[in-house]
């Protein structure tokens, strides 16, 4: 039986101070948790997101005690966060919050939709009162004594100081008010002068990507690249986020794992108002998921890498007998939820070659059981092991999503838009402007161990404009398998049809390679060289 509540059901202890919100939030998702069906009604109005550990996590992080890179210290299984909201151990939940803003004071997790069923989240906007970047303004150039190098000054916002240590040369962009886009400039040392002021090396003032000078661009850097997400789904069945809107955070915007069905409808992963940046690292991203994934009619702008990546992972194999061996996962950063990825008994899985991605072989998880301590997992299988293991992954591609992107709008962020490493997949109906690599990549990455090879996709009616001249094969859209062996074809059954790709600095609009069954038809290119261009495929129809 369904209720409706509202916050302020719950007394605000106004005793706690800043953290007084999250108390009175813990309170009514505590009511949630006992009482299965219930409607939670957050009044409009600026709510804070905070603890004493999300704000000393920020404290140290900008003064350096994480090192230049504070990524290997936060972002790891063991480093103690704050959850915001959590929906943990809930089914049916709805959160109505609309004209809510969430306003973290910290780095920690907003919102974890984690263990539970049927949630839905409308509305809520999160953002951040000191925001996980520091942005400025190049107010003075100065060419270097002796040298045909120049110096750029950058007095930053003075909502945004910054410590003789604070990491300042992760990922950095400077955003051209002319263009209306950012780009990845040639800069040597970044030097604190003062609390609000950098002097950075710059070589020429001038950029042949923009032909602009530097004066007068807003300069961004964030502070750490990885850190939790500010919306965690996992071991979650069916969730839905409804006109969510996040403006920034210290990692990604959305990270799902091993959850089944999830539908995300007009997600905003945007700057907030007078910016020109939102997440530190991809909007979003999804791992080991079943069941539909969907995002429909969202918008992208201003991340620091992809608006999503949808894979599994490839595991490193560990005999300990015929049949029986460990799962670990070798991924240079861990998992994404930085939480251990395993099978089920009775997931199939599939024996990839590391060097050609081909699969000999397909198992049956017969006994599992994951060591959450030791971070590996024990299974046993139907079939003998390989006696050469060394050569291959094992890959769970019971856990791959039905993907489906429609209708979404993504510019001016780094890396790819999509990049899908599942099977059955639909990409229809999207707009992509000025990405910094191609729009679509369909592509395994083993040296991520990021798969698996894709299959059944179709991507249509899409429209890319790109006056970048981007990293990557192709401007567009770009199916390859990124393995040691060019030749082999371990991706299958690929239509490209009706998109529109203008990409005119780029050598190819579309590129494909490694696949056996290929369809591109319609398709309007524009290009430097080779508008479309297929190599080391097979059973190709190309109109």
């Amino acid at each position: 039986m369904s209720n409706t509540i509202s916050l302020f059901d719950f007394p605000l202890n106004e005793g706690l101070g800043m953290e007084a919100d999250t108390a009175r939030f813990a309170a009514a998702m505590a009511y949630c948790r006992e009482h299965e069906g219930t409607t939670l009604i957050v009044p409009p109005g600026e709510y804070t997101l905070t603890s004493e550990l999300a704000r000393d996590t920020m404290a140290k992080v900008m003064a350096g005690e994480y090192g230049g890179n504070p990524q290997p210290t936060m972002f790891n299984p063991k480093f103690a966060y704050t959850r915001g909201i959590s929906f943990e151990g809930q089914k049916g939940t709805t959160l109505m919050g609309y004209g809510v803003t969430l306003m973290v004071d910290g780095f920690m997790e907003p919102v974890s939709v984690r263990d539970c069923e049927n949630i839905t989240v409308c509305g809520i906007t999160i953002d951040h009162r000191r925001k996980p970047y520091s942005r400025g303004v190049v107010t003075a150039i100065e060419k270097k004594a002796d040298s045909t190098d120049y110096s750029a000054t950058i007095t930053l916002d003075k909502d945004c100081p910054m410590q003789k240590d604070t990491p300042r040369r992760l990922r950095f962009v400077l955003y051209s008010k002319n263009t209306g886009l950012y780009f990845d400039p040639s800069m040597g040392a970044i030097d604190v002068v003062d609390s609000h002021t950098l002097r950075a090396d710059i070589g020429r003032c001038d950029m042949e990507e923009t032909g602009e000078s530097y004066l007068g661009m807003e300069f961004y850097t964030v502070h750490t690249y990885h850190s939790r997400p500010a919306v965690l789904i996992e071991q979650a069945k069916n969730t839905h986020l409804v006109d969510v809107t996040i403006h920034s955070q210290p990692g990604m915007g959305i990270v799902g794992n091993r959850s089944e069905d999830i539908l995300i409808t007009r997600l905003s992963v945007v700057p907030s108002v007078g910016h020109h940046y939102s997440t530190n690292t991809d909007a979003t991203h999804f791992t080991s998921i079943t069941g539909l994934l969907r995002l429909e009619y969202c918008t992208f702008d201003g991340q620091g890498d992809d608006f999503t990546n949808v894979h599994n992972y490839y595991h490193t194999i560990t005999p300990i007998d015929e049949y029986s061996c460990y799962l670990h996962t070798d991924a240079k950063d861990g998992t994404h939820a930085q939480s251990l990825d395993y099978p089920d008994v009775g997931d199939r899985l599939e024996l990839t070659n590391r060097l050609t991605l081909d699969v000999p072989e397909i198992y049956t998880v017969v006994e599992c059981e994951p060591d959450f301590e030791a971070y590996r997992t024990r299974v046993k299988l139907d079939k003998p092991l390989p006696s050469d293991h060394e050569k291959f992954f094992l890959a769970d591609v019971t856990r791959l999503p039905r993907l489906e992107v429609v209708g979404c709008h993504a510019r001016n962020h780094f890396a790819r838009s999509i990049l899908v490493k599942t099977r059955n997949v639909l990409i229809e109906d999207n707009t992509f402007i000025d990405p910094f690599g191609p729009a679509v990549v369909i592509a395994a990455e083993p040296w991520w161990c990021e798969g698996v090879c894709a299959a059944d996709v179709t991507i249509r009616r899409n429209r890319v404009v790109n006056t970048r001249r981007t990293w990557g094969d192709a401007g567009g859209i770009e199916v390859m398998a990124d393995c040691k062996n060019p030749d082999c074809r371990p991706i299958r059954n690929i239509v490209i049809e009706d998109n529109i790709v203008d990409t005119p600095r780029c050598a190819h609009g579309i590129f494909v390679r490694n696949v056996d069954g290929v369809v591109l038809r319609r398709n309007k290119v524009v290009a430097a060289e080779e508008p479309v261009l297929v190599e080391t495929c097979s059973n190709v129809v190309n109109e």
